[in-house]
């Protein structure tokens, strides 16, 4: 296809072209129009696909054919303008037809919203502290308490024992608000571990201290933002009957217990100090981490820019198709999850919109950075990763680049690298002290 594209200005972020298209062009996307409607039109004498194109056209009228091969051309013609003009159009165009004639160019004027021109800042030699934590032996600690609990046996307490945080009580329960029970407020044999939190608040911690064997009352007093209105806010008697208890016996924490553990300790000491480089390496990871964050938003915010406002939709929509996977993964829907926070869609979008922006402005600036710098994806940064993705499938890597070859998946390969790239060059030159 014979396509000229021709750039006549820019408004902000709404620019204008004409797009010319060769009069070749229109005749070919005629007759592909022509070939459709006769496998469709019912002309009485002719079968389907055998009408004659001259008795095709003054059936469909010279106009309508016009407007139906400029609609099988269109496409094609502004993929191909966009590629020539080289922009980034971010919405659909508004596009008014200049000259559709037989015999003549087509000529079409074009307006679309592209991304903005970003004015890049400061963004080499960043400077930005580093906030170091210091590990302390609580941290250590709680360590070796998780290690303990890897291998811990699940006892059954003796009738008569008290029951203690961290313990899962079996439980009868009925609650009951101004001395009516409610529905949903009523289990039996019910399997709660003490200090979960994921009863009303203040439910776990009046069980601590009641005997198996026992009944007790819990008084206690529903969130104002309970997911079910009539109970919200209210004060609740839950009249509670412990049958058991059971609680995680932790081994001793002694040098067979280090070396059961670990191979790279014999003794408890050595565990601890062996714990206590690796907390430090990790919070000097996280510190680094948390650091490179800050010298990104900074370059981001040198920046200057003026984002159109359909690309923070856009980002918005995308933001909440990612939370819509996150619920799945718990059973939930939207609308379930609408419908129990007592939101609705549009508030959680306004929640969320400068989370978008911004979101919307790193990546423009990373962009930005690209082309400045003139950052590539060499071959070998796209080999690595498709390598990954061979091995998590056990495939060879030319299998997988065979199937990626000239798809969008592979273009968007180069533009993750970039743009990781982008973010390299400003860790590399920030100044962290």
């Amino acid at each position: 296809m014979e396509v000229k594209a021709n750039v006549l200005g820019r408004e902000g972020n709404e620019l204008t072209m004409e797009i010319v298209a060769a009069a070749a062009d229109l005749e070919q996307a005629i007759a592909v129009t022509l070939r459709k409607a006769a496998k469709e039109v019912k002309i009485p004498g002719f079968r389907p696909g055998k009408v004659p194109a001259k008795l095709l056209e003054g059936y469909i009228g010279e106009q309508a054919l016009l407007e139906e091969a400029l609609d099988e051309m269109l496409q094609g013609l502004y993929v191909e303008a966009v590629r020539q003009a080289d922009i980034f159009p971010v919405d659909h165009p508004h596009i008014e037809v200049l000259n559709l004639k037989r015999g003549e160019e087509v000529k079409l004027s074009v307006k679309v919203t592209v991304k903005p021109e970003v004015t890049l800042g400061q963004y080499k030699g960043i400077e930005v502290a580093k906030e170091l934590y210091v590990p302390t032996e609580e941290d250590i600690d709680q360590e070796i308490k998780h290690m303990q609990e890897r291998i811990a046996r699940i006892i059954d307490l003796p009738e008569g024992s008290a029951v203690e945080s961290g313990d899962t009580a079996i439980i009868d329960f009925e609650g009951f608000v101004d001395g009516v029970a409610f529905e949903g407020g009523k289990a039996e044999k019910y399997s709660l571990t003490i200090g979960s939190n994921t009863f009303i608040p203040g439910f776990e911690d009046q069980l601590i201290g009641v005997k198996t064997g026992e009944a007790v009352d819990v008084n206690v007093t529903f969130p104002e933002d309970y997911h079910s209105e009539d109970l919200a806010g209210k004060a609740a008697l839950f009249k509670v009957f412990v049958h058991e208890a059971r609680r995680r016996d932790l081994p001793p924490v002694d040098d067979d217990f280090v070396k059961d553990m670990r191979e790279d300790c014999d003794t408890v000491a050595e565990l601890r100090e062996k714990l206590r480089e690796e907390l430090n390496e990790k919070a000097e990871q996280a510190a680094l981490q948390t650091a490179q964050n800050k010298a990104l938003e900074q370059v981001v915010a040198n920046a200057q820019m003026d984002i159109p406002a359909i690309m923070i939709d856009d980002k918005l929509e995308q933001m909440l198709q990612e939370f819509e996977g996150q619920l799945q993964y718990q059973g939930l829907t939207l609308e379930k999850f609408f419908q129990l926070t007592k939101s609705t869609r549009a508030e959680w979008c306004a929640a969320q919109k400068d989370r978008a922006e911004e979101a919307v402005k790193q990546d423009l600036v990373l962009e930005a950075i690209v082309k400045a710098e003139d950052i590539q994806a060499e071959e070998a940064d796209i080999d690595k990763q498709m390598q990954e993705i061979a091995d998590s499938y056990g495939k060879p890597l030319e299998e997988i680049k065979a199937t990626f070859a000239n798809s969008d998946r592979l273009r968007f390969f180069e533009y993750n690298i970039k743009m990781l790239k982008a973010i390299e060059l400003i860790n590399e030159n920030a100044v962290i002290s």
